[in-house]
């Protein structure tokens, strides 16, 4: 049976978020990011001294005046170069003022471009740093590798004004782009910039993005990285994680064969699942994009594949697998119900593979989920 998140009420406010929570906040992103999303850790450090003088507000879009403009902000760049070099807390702030320059406002709230991955915790650094209360809701769902993989797109909105701002505050500011060219422009640019910098995007009237926003998606995170950390203290079986996830267990084993990736060109794992002896394999490009076990496929994007170390129950990136290495794999609860037509854009076939659909429809959740607008 698949499981969902519970449904959180709207716009009733979470509790703020504080440098307590900020370590389930670093553990459920680090999951949702389905194997990408780069390493989440430096900048859970960075989000602690950011919230040790004050909390930040977290506030469904739905509880915000309708007119308050919220920037979407992250960080994007080469996974090398984000790992040596964490854009400073002044770059997001500065990011986001300018977005919201451009359109002839000021920001009201900030917006989480994606909660998988280190950009959920992104965002809450660029809140603190500017005073401003964090949406509880994201534009993915989940972590995705291109800035046009999400809901907002979905919907028919375009991304500009996109705002890069790099090291010694060099800033480029796109006022208008399309949604087909808006990856291309963004990795140009990054790449001028020194191959990472801070983004703001999407700047929306809070009413817009209740209408079209993935809705609890921060505060869902925040859920499954407590329950994760408690069950690491706890051990236990793969059932027993995945049971204390809400997850399905899709294998549990060694693997075998590793392939990386060509390029674009998805690389590929496969394992022998210990507890049943089948032949698993999982597709992968900067996250992991399905799972077929004995030929059948078990999921595939945009559902949530995490792939967990038994040992030390920790997330594992898909630059992270190892030949001989063990691990568990999860199907994750979805926090979005993603339309079918969005399926050339998030689906299995964005990433050139052709598979047969997964034993769980693509499209996402079942009823109970938080999945679906902000």
């Amino acid at each position: 049976m698949t499981r969902t998140f519970a449904e959180a009420p709207s716009p009733v406010s979470p509790a703020p978020l504080t440098a307590a929570r900020v370590p389930g906040l670093a553990a459920g992103a680090t999951l949702l990011g389905s194997g990408g999303g780069g390493e989440v850790a430096t900048g859970a450090l960075l989000l602690s001294r950011e919230l040790a003088g004050a909390p930040v507000p977290l506030l469904p879009a739905a509880a915000l005046a309708p007119d308050t403009l919220v920037v979407h902000a992250g960080l994007v760049g080469a996974p090398d170069v984000l790992a040596e070099r964490l854009a400073d807390p002044d770059d997001f702030a500065d990011a986001v003022r300018t977005a919201a320059e451009v359109v002839g406002g000021s920001a009201g709230a900030v917006g989480v471009i994606e909660i998988g991955g280190l950009n959920a915790v992104v965002a809450a650094v660029a809140a603190a740093r500017l005073g401003l209360p964090l949406v509880d809701g994201d534009l993915m769902g989940r972590a995705f590798p291109r800035i046009d993989q999400t809901v907002a797109a979905v919907a028919g909105v375009d991304p500009a004004p996109l705002v890069l701002v790099g090291p010694g505050g060099n800033t480029v500011v796109v006022r208008q782009c399309s949604r087909r060219l808006a990856e291309r422009l963004l990795r140009a640019n990054v790449l001028a910039l020194g191959g990472a910098a801070a983004l703001a995007v999407h700047p929306l009237p809070a009413a817009r993005l209740a209408a079209i926003g993935v809705r609890g998606s921060v505060s869902a995170c925040l859920g499954l990285g407590d329950r994760l950390l408690t069950a690491r203290e706890a051990g236990g079986t793969p059932e027993g994680l995945a049971d204390a996830l809400g997850a399905e267990l899709l294998a549990a084993g060694r693997v075998e064969e590793l392939a990386p990736r060509q390029d674009l060109a998805p690389g590929w794992a496969t394992l022998t699942d210990g507890r049943t002896g089948a032949v698993v394999r999982v597709d992968l490009l900067d996250e992991y994009l399905a799972v077929t076990v004995d030929g059948v496929t078990r999921a595939a994007a945009p559902q949530i594949i995490a792939a967990v170390d038994p040992s030390g129950r920790r997330p594992l990136r898909a630059d992270q697998l190892r030949t001989g290495g063990h691990l568990i794999l999860l199907r994750l609860p979805s926090l979005h119900a993603w339309p079918a037509e969005a399926e050339p854009l998030v689906g299995p076939t964005a990433f050139g593979l052709d598979l047969a659909p997964p034993t769980v429809p693509v499209a996402g959740p079942v009823a109970g989920s938080p999945g679906g607008r902000s």
